[in-house]
């Protein structure tokens, strides 16, 4: 009978009695770290805020200026992209959150009992990405839709050539505008994971996803050919025109070339965290 009695307390008890994390409690975690992070809500809010500014700007100033142009830039002319450039600073932003949601725990020293919690490193790091995800996509669709109702209202307005969000190209821009912010979001985990600091991470965001893409023009020859086609956030960039250029890859193309970049670091990042003390 008492036997029985054991039996039935023990069957009656959850996983979470057990003393041992699953992914779910790892995931739930996870999700309170980044929901209870200010930073959270300034990243949000303030990448909607700039990206339906910039949006209502460039569509003013492009609309303004469609009727002077040539005829060959008229033919080039991309409302997408006008309406969508404030990827360039979301990007950042959204890079920024994925690496805080690491570096913020080694700053802070929590990473200790993080992993005293959960021992299983790579559930851990998994269970990071899942949840920072599951805020940047949805995150990165709702900056590109706002970014493209402001912008294509404001192109409209000024009697520029404009797209209708039942336009197929529209909604590959809006949501694959989405996932390259997302993958974004990742590359910035996995950058904070190998390099562990804030300072570091941000300065090697702004390297690699502005500041190169700024000067890959300026690049000799060849070399600046290449970077203007296969580096990953500017061929992955391509996700949000409408107007494909011959020299560049097709947006697709583009958005596999920043996947694929991200999963290179990501695997990187994960063989560094389960290695490395904490």
């Amino acid at each position: 009978m008492i036997s029985a009695l054991e039996h039935r307390k023990k069957s009656a008890q959850g996983p979470a009695d057990t003393g041992r994390a699953t992914p779910w409690h790892s995931l739930h975690a996870e999700w309170i770290k980044i929901r209870t992070m200010r930073s959270t809500v300034f990243v949000v809010l303030g990448t909607l805020a700039f990206c339906a500014g910039l949006a209502a700007l460039n569509g003013s100033s492009a609309g303004s200026e469609y009727a002077d142009l040539s005829p060959a830039d008229q033919a080039a002319f991309d409302p997408l992209a006008t309406s969508l450039r404030g990827y360039l600073l979301a990007q950042i932003a959204l890079g920024l959150l994925g690496g805080l949601v690491i570096t913020s725990e080694y700053g802070a020293r929590t990473i200790v009992p993080t992993l005293t919690s959960v021992p299983h490193r790579v559930r851990v790091l998994a269970s990071k990405a899942v949840v920072l995800v599951g805020v940047a996509l949805p995150v990165g669709v709702l900056v590109s839709l706002v970014g493209f109702l402001v912008g294509q209202s404001t192109l409209s307005g000024a009697g520029a050539p404009h797209l209708a969000l039942s336009d197929g190209v529209a909604l590959r821009g809006i949501f694959g505008g989405g996932v390259y912010l997302a993958l974004a979001g990742l590359f910035g985990l996995a950058l904070g994971t190998i390099i562990r600091s804030t300072t570091a991470t941000v300065t090697t965001l702004f390297g690699v996803m502005l500041i190169v893409q700024a000067f890959a023009p300026a690049l000799p020859g060849g070399l600046g050919d290449w970077v203007s086609k296969y580096w990953p956030p500017i061929a992955g960039g391509q996700i949000i025109t409408a107007v494909q250029d011959p020299e560049l890859l097709r947006p697709g193309a583009g958005l596999g070339v920043m996947a694929g970049c991200v999963l290179v670091l990501l695997t990187a990042a994960f063989v560094v965290f389960r290695r490395r003390d904490a």
